[in-house]
């Protein structure tokens, strides 16, 4: 079997240098050394212990990851999230267990409650509600953790991007077009981002003297199915609106589906416009207009300071609002880039 010592004898250097490489630290080694030192991991072929590499330095190199909807595809936001942390994790040499709660909070705390068991050494909740139990247990733990949310229980970070501002964006970039009825497409108001993005729509139109009652508001499940029920109800309405804000990118996609199905031409006859940034939306004819969510700079971050805690031993928790950016295409009567790749 090859030892470090084997490949510290091709490389070179010393057998404490090859653990440094391999586990990225303690101590800085140089650029030069540590491509010897790869080399001759590729060349022998290498494989570090990982349980004798745990018992060690008394970590297990995994992150969890859970989230409300990471699987169903209802939202891309938690995929490409999860995605986006798995990368970072993985630069950093730690792995990520990952977790879809599919919005059943009793499956949340079952994840938390696997994960401890498994012993990682940090978890990051995306959108998760979990009982005080869990809480106490996380605490009791010490592990870092970090959550994606407007609301976190102490004394966890807490990030998330400024819902509210995107949906006034939004709605304020509609009615700069000229629209006076713009509908808004949502989930259930229970939902933190959700409601967040309607107080945003509701405040751009109160600003622009426009209506902002519930008759232009459609609230149907997270998803593009979701989108198309709500759509089809608000411009199916004698008294429909002339545009749609939706609470996130795939309603938005379902609403110009429903347009098309009416009659309705987007966006001569119904301008869209939604939330997240997914990448189907540079691809939509036309292309729809949304409000962008940092998605890999908020994974990054999110993992950076979970994994710096995790080998810092602790520290403060951490709190971040990350700024929402209008996209514009041609599903608001923007003119449209000249390739999917350009939007």
């Amino acid at each position: 079997m090859v030892t470090r010592n084997d490949v510290a004898r091709l490389a070179g250097t010393s057998p404490a240098v090859v653990s440094y490489v391999i586990n990225n630290g303690p101590r800085p080694v140089s650029e030069s050394t540590r491509s010897r030192v790869l080399a001759a991991v590729a060349e022998l072929g290498y494989r570090p212990n990982a349980v004798a590499r745990s018992l060690r330095s008394r970590r297990t190199w995994t992150i969890g990851v859970i989230s409300s909807d990471g699987a169903s595809g209802k939202s891309p936001f938690f995929g490409e999230f999860a995605r986006a942390c798995e990368d970072a994790a993985w630069e950093c040499g730690y792995s990520v267990l990952l977790g879809n709660s599919a919005e059943d909070p009793r499956r949340a705390e079952g994840y938390v409650r696997t994960f401890l068991e498994r012993q990682v050494d940090g978890l990051v909740l995306m959108r998760v509600r979990v009982g005080p139990q869990e809480v106490k247990e996380m605490e009791a733990r010490g592990i870092p953790v970090v959550t994606i949310d407007h609301e976190a229980p102490a004394p966890f970070s807490r990030l998330a991007v400024d819902d509210e501002e995107g949906g006034f964006l939004a709605t304020a970039h509609l009615v700069e077009h000229g629209h006076a009825r713009i509908g808004f497409v949502g989930g259930p108001r229970t939902l933190a981002p959700v409601a967040l993005r309607e107080r945003g729509w509701r405040r751009a139109l109160e600003a622009a003297g426009r209506e902002a009652g519930e008759s232009l508001v459609a609230e149907d499940e997270l998803s593009l199915e979701g989108g198309y029920a709500a759509a089809m109800r608000l411009l199916g309405s004698p008294r429909r609106p002339t545009a749609v804000f939706a609470s996130i990118d795939h309603q938005a996609i379902g609403a110009m589906r429903a347009a098309a199905d009416l009659g309705l031409r987007v966006p001569h006859d119904v301008a869209v416009a939604g939330f997240d940034g997914a990448r189907e939306a540079a691809y939509t004819v036309p292309g729809l207009t949304t409000i962008q969510q940092p998605i890999d700079a908020m994974a990054r971050y999110a993992t950076e300071i979970l994994i710096g805690a995790v080998e810092a031993g602790g520290g403060e928790p951490v709190e971040r609002i990350f700024p929402a950016r209008l996209v514009t295409r041609g599903s608001c009567g923007c003119p449209e880039p000249r390739t999917a790749a350009a939007r």
